[in-house]
This record gives structure tokens, sequence and C-alpha cells, in this order.
């Protein structure tokens, strides 16, 4: 999903300048938005369905060890285990967030149409600009969509000044 992403915006970018003539001065420019995945995971993260699935995720643990299925205790220890790497990897690095956006893909929509974009993409996927693309910051609008604490609002605020940690330098194994 993450090179899908990308390549669609490198192909909106290519059509729009294939369809503007060499010398258009008044020529709109193309406006992409622009998030920032770590904002959005760390939003998702402490959204009230993430918890919810959480402690289902608990609680059918603890039903699988009160019946003595210590096979499928072992899975969804091993489930939640994975579900904690894959959320650290997306809140420290740029790991994609394209299954945290699909629950919310129907109102996103509605955020391109109120910034005037053409396209969202994560800003880590950017490889190259044209200077006449306009980039415009859609992270608020839709880190708002998992109605986040004035706490994680914070913390996302705060998670500006940090760059991710580069993915390959993240631990991949849930048992360290």
């Amino acid at each position: 999903m993450k090179n899908k992403l990308a390549m669609t915006a490198m192909l909106a970018a290519a059509v729009f300048w294939a369809a503007q003539p060499a010398s258009s001065q008044d020529a709109k420019p193309l406006r992409i938005g622009v998030f920032d995945s770590r904002a959005v995971a760390l939003a998702y993260g402490n959204s009230d369905e993430f918890q919810q699935i959480v402690q289902g995720i608990r609680a059918d643990y603890n039903k699988a060890k009160a019946a003595n299925n210590d096979s499928r205790a072992r899975e969804l220890n091993k489930e939640g285990q994975w579900l904690q790497i894959r959320l650290h990897q997306q809140v420290f690095s740029t790991a994609p967030v394209s299954g945290i956006l699909a629950k919310v893909g129907d109102r996103l929509p509605a955020i391109a149409a109120q910034a005037g974009v053409a396209l969202i993409v994560s800003k880590w996927e950017v490889q190259f600009q044209n200077p006449t693309v306009e980039t415009v910051d859609v992270t608020l609008p839709i880190v708002k969509l998992f109605n986040p604490s004035d706490k994680v609002l914070k913390w996302i605020e705060e998670m500006k000044a940090q760059d991710p940690i580069p993915f390959e330098k993240l631990p991949l194994d849930p048992s360290m």
C-alpha cells in the first residue's frame, strides 16, 4: 500500500505537469496533502478503538489460560506482542499506517476537499518534489478523526521536534 500511495502521488504530479502549458504563469499549483504517519499511529494507539482491540486480545488470552488452552494462549500472547511491535514501528519510525487509515478512509475525501488537495500521502514517502507542487500538512485533521485527548495532542506536538528512528534500526522480534 505504501508504494501504491507513492506511485499514485508521482502519477498525479506527472499528469498535472503534462497538462500544463509550458508558459502558463497563472496555472494553479498541484496541491498534495501530507501527513506525519507517526502522529496518526500515536493517535490511533491511544484511541478507544485500539484499546478495545487490546482488551479483547487480553480477555481472550485470559479465557484461554483459564481453559488450560496453552496453544491458544501462546497464539494470543504472540498476537499482542506483534501488535505492540507494529505500533512502535509506526509511532517511532516511518512504518506505513495504511491499515489505520483504512478505518477512517471514508472521511479522508472531506479532509482533502477542506485542504484543497488532490492527494494525501505520508510525508515520509515524498522522495522528490517539483517546486511547482505545493504541500499542505493535513496531519492534524487526520489525527482528530481518532478523537485524541489533549495529552495525546501534546505528545504529537512534541513529536514534531524528533526525527523518526530509521526503520532498519528498530527491533523486529517481539521477544526482544
